[in-house]
């Protein structure tokens, strides 16, 4: 892999790939950088795996359902370390499968570090059948299922430039959906890995911690490093979309607080009212 790369304003063209797994579908993005979903549950979590000199970074770890460390295994032998982009549950899932994890410093990082999650709480968010479409991956056990306490190796600061393996991530703090939430900007391949904050889809800050007023400062800090990416990688739904799906997310934020746009009632399959507001490719929920 070459130590920088050229800058493009194309966008990859993802194809999928056949890997031996009933749970996990794998997108080749590029020769360096892999999409890893979870089309049958309804989060439909994207997991970025980015394979740098003799290491590899894996940009969250899921639901917890199935083995993910075995596909990673399929995709490249160096060792990972996982970086959590915030600490909603399909973010970070199998955690308990990989030795090496960096997160940001925050309360709620160190809670779950420290303490886990309740079964009962985990069963509900990740594990209810109405979020599932059956079957259960081969060797899965719902019923054994946890998502136990695990070592932090590093935590992270808004500002903090990451080198692992020749791939160098900028740490940039971006709450809005969650207080806790980072994005991560590659300045070795001008790509932008924006978690749950920029998606093909809804941006569900109507969730505990949720706020417009602070997801559009996180877009406007973001437009200041537009012209260092050239396209994004978000955590949900389809990967790779085009750069300028950003000024139109902050335009959004916009409309939404100055009230010029009206919304729609609705309720998640978690029982969560929410407003919805519709500005095409991308959608703002708020409580």
């Amino acid at each position: 892999m070459p130590a920088t790369a050229r800058h493009s304003s194309s966008i990859p063209q993802p194809h999928r790939i056949t890997i031996d797994d009933d749970w996990f579908e794998v997108q080749q993005i590029t020769d360096y950088l892999y999409a890893i979903s979870e089309p049958r549950h309804y989060e439909h979590t994207v997991l970025n795996l980015l394979i740098g000199h003799q290491h590899a970074v894996l940009i969250d770890t899921g639901c917890g359902i199935g083995n993910l460390r075995r596909v990673v295994e399929l995709l490249t032998s160096h060792p990972v370390t996982v970086i959590n982009t915030h600490t909603h549950l399909d973010h970070l899932g199998s955690n308990s499968q990989f030795s090496n994890i960096v997160m940001f410093d925050h309360p709620r990082s160190r809670d779950i570090s420290r303490n886990g999650v309740p079964r009962e709480t985990l069963f509900w968010e990740l594990l209810n059948e109405k979020v599932v479409t059956p079957p259960w991956p081969r060797g899965f056990s719902r019923e054994n299922a946890a998502l136990p306490p695990f070592q932090v190796s590093r935590w992270l600061e808004h500002g903090d430039v990451l080198d692992i393996g020749g791939i160098r991530l900028k740490v940039l703090h971006t709450p809005g959906e969650a207080p806790d939430h980072i994005c991560l900007l590659d300045q070795t391949h001008r790509i932008l890995f924006c978690g749950d904050i920029l998606l093909d889809g809804a941006v569900w800050s109507h969730l505990d911690g949720g706020d417009v007023s602070a997801l559009r400062a996180s877009y406007e800090l973001l437009m200041r490093h537009y012209d260092e990416f050239d396209f994004l990688m978000p955590c949900h739904n389809a990967p790779c979309q085009s750069k300028d799906l950003l000024p139109i997310a902050l335009a959004a934020t916009e409309d939404v607080l100055s009230g010029k746009v009206t919304s729609e009632e609705g309720v998640d399959p978690w029982g969560r009212q929410y407003r919805k507001y519709d500005f095409g490719r991308i959608s703002i929920l708020t409580k």
